[in-house]
């Protein structure tokens, strides 16, 4: 029996190091970036206040674009955090995560339409916070606590906002606003960014 030499251990250590970094990559999505979500809570903390100010506070004209700037910073945020990491944005554990928040923030879409048609305003906000509470957890699931926790907070607030629907603006202002910002420093924090 032969002992392994010095550059056989080496070969074997990083090939080790690759694999877990490859499993790690596939099953958790790490590449949320704190930066991201502190400028998603300031875009949600504008929108509330202008949509308020319209006297509407879930007025679409200010929530869609909102939502899509929201989305592209958030999108290049994590990209550039990605990069940073030297892992790929689009991972399987970043797929899986699109793929299972996906249907909530349809069906949250859906919903806004439906229940503005029947003249459910004051339902909005508390629906949009627990559909989006609920994606958030359920996507956390591939990502760091740090996640799911926010995701659970966003749904408290949601069943708040419907089972006060009076304190819908300030609850929307709280969880699309404050909470990404509170989110985002303790990733930037502790998390790497």
């Amino acid at each position: 029996m032969t002992l392994p030499t010095h550059d056989e251990r080496e070969h074997a250590k990083e090939t080790l190091d690759y694999i877990r970094r490859t499993m790690e990559s596939a099953s958790s999505f790490t590449a949320v970036a704190g930066s991201g979500m502190v400028g998603v809570g300031l875009i949600g903390l504008v929108a509330a206040g202008v949509a308020s100010r319209l006297g509407n506070p879930v007025d679409l004209r200010v929530w869609v674009p909102a939502a899509v700037v929201a989305m592209v910073l958030a999108g290049a945020a994590n990209a550039r955090k990605a990069s940073r990491m030297g892992v790929p944005l689009w991972s399987g554990a970043f797929r899986k995560t699109v793929w299972v928040m996906a249907p909530v923030l349809v069906s949250g879409a859906i919903l806004t339409f439906a229940l503005g048609r029947q003249g459910a305003d004051a339902l909005i906000p508390g629906m949009w916070l627990a559909l989006y509470g609920a994606g958030v957890t359920a996507g956390g699931t591939l990502s760091i606590r740090a996640v799911r926790a926010m995701g659970l907070a966003l749904t408290v607030l949601g069943a708040v906002a419907l089972l006060q629907p009076e304190w819908g603006a300030p609850l929307l202002a709280a969880g699309f606003g404050v909470m990404h910002i509170i989110f985002g420093l303790l990733l930037l924090t502790r998390h790497g960014g």
